[in-house]
C-alpha cells in the first residue's frame, strides 16, 4: 500500500469514527403539561431502548418506609434496575442515559437507585424541588422527566454533583440522550449521537404539528413512530430495539392512568392499561403478574 492510499485510508478511517455516536444508550422522553394535556393535567411518556439481550417486567414495590409504587424493571442485563415508575401520591418518572462515556458512568460508586428513593419518599414535583441539592448531586449521571398532575420536573446529572432542574407548567418537554442546559452541554456534548438529534427533532416536530390537548391514544400512536429508519426512528429496530413504551396520563382530577407496552426480546409483545385507582395500590401485584 502506498503512502497516499495509507493516508486516504486514516482519513476515511477518522470520518467514520467521528460519526459514530458517542453512546448506543438511547430512550427518547416527552411530556405535555396543563393545556396541552387532555384533563389540564400532565402526559409522560418513554420509549425504552437498548440491547435486545434481557427481560422486563413490572413490579408493584411496598417499601418498609415511604410510598408504594409500580415500576417497569429491567432484569438480566449489565445494567438492571428500575428504568420508569409511578407511585401512589401520583409522582412518576422516567429517565434516560446520558452521552457521557459508558467507562465514566459505570465509575459512580455509591450512586444508584436515586428513582426508587423518590418514588418511596416524595408526593409532589414542589417536594422534591425542594429536595434537589441533597438528592440529584449524589445521583448517577442520567436524564430525568418527573411529574405530578401539575408539573414536569426536568433533571440533567452530570459527574461529579453537577446537575441542572427546570420546572416546566405549561406546554411540552422533550428529552434524548445528550445535554440540553447550556452549561452541563459545554462540559459534557464533546459528542451528539446522531440517532440521540435526530429522535429530539423528530418528537418536537411531532408535538409541534399534533393537535393538543393530546390524549394518551395520541402520545401511543407517537412512540411508535418510524419515520427515521431503523436507527434514529422513535421506535427503534436497528443496533438497539425499542422493548418499551410507558405513557402516564395524570389528569388534575380522578385516578391516573398507565399504557406500558413491553417487547421483550423472543416473546409476544403485550400491551397493558391500567387504572391506577385506591383499589389497584390495594392490590399485591399488577394484573397478569
Amino acid at each position: 500500500m502506498g503512502r497516499g492510499t495509507k493516508a486516504l485510508s486514516v482519513t476515511l478511517l477518522s470520518v467514520l469514527l467521528a460519526l459514530v455516536p458517542a453512546t448506543l444508550d438511547a430512550c427518547t422522553l416527552w411530556a405535555a403539561i396543563g393545556d396541552k394535556a387532555e384533563g389540564g393535567g400532565t402526559l409522560l411518556s418513554k420509549n425504552r431502548d437498548w440491547k435486545p439481550d434481557h427481560h422486563q417486567s413490572l413490579k408493584l414495590v411496598r417499601p418498609r418506609e415511604g410510598f408504594a409504587y409500580l415500576g417497569l424493571w429491567a432484569e438480566g442485563n449489565d445494567d438492571p434496575g428500575l428504568k420508569a415508575g409511578v407511585n401512589e401520591k401520583g409522582l412518576s418518572i422516567i429517565s434516560a442515559s446520558t452521552n457521557i462515556p459508558r467507562k465514566d458512568r459505570a465509575s459512580q460508586p455509591g450512586k444508584h437507585g436515586v428513582m426508587s428513593r423518590i418514588l418511596a419518599n416524595y408526593a409532589s414535583v414542589d417536594a422534591l424541588a425542594a429536595d434537589a441539592a441533597k438528592i440529584f448531586s449524589q445521583a448517577r449521571t442520567s436524564f430525568l422527566m418527573i411529574a405530578d398532575r401539575r408539573k414536569v420536573l426536568m433533571v440533567e446529572i452530570g459527574l461529579e454533583g453537577k446537575f441542572s432542574m427546570k420546572v416546566v407548567e405549561s406546554g411540552t418537554a422533550t428529552h434524548t440522550n445528550h445535554f440540553l442546559d447550556p452549561k452541563l452541554a459545554l462540559i459534557y456534548n464533546g459528542k451528539i449521537g446522531t440517532s440521540s438529534a435526530i429522535r429530539l427533532a423528530r418528537i418536537r416536530e411531532l408535538l409541534a404539528r399534533g393537535e393538543s390537548p393530546f390524549t394518551l391514544a395520541q402520545f401511543a400512536a407517537l412512540s411508535r413512530d418510524q419515520h427515521d429508519g431503523p436507527d434514529n426512528s422513535l421506535w427503534r429496530r436497528g443496533k438497539e430495539f425499542t422493548l418499551a413504551s410507558w405513557i402516564i396520563d395524570s389528569p388534575t382530577a380522578g385516578p391516573l392512568r398507565l399504557r406500558v407496552v413491553i417487547a421483550n426480546p423472543g416473546e409476544v409483545e403485550s400491551t397493558k392499561e391500567l387504572e391506577l385507582n385506591a383499589a389497584f395500590w390495594g392490590k399485591k401485584q399488577p394484573p397478569g403478574q
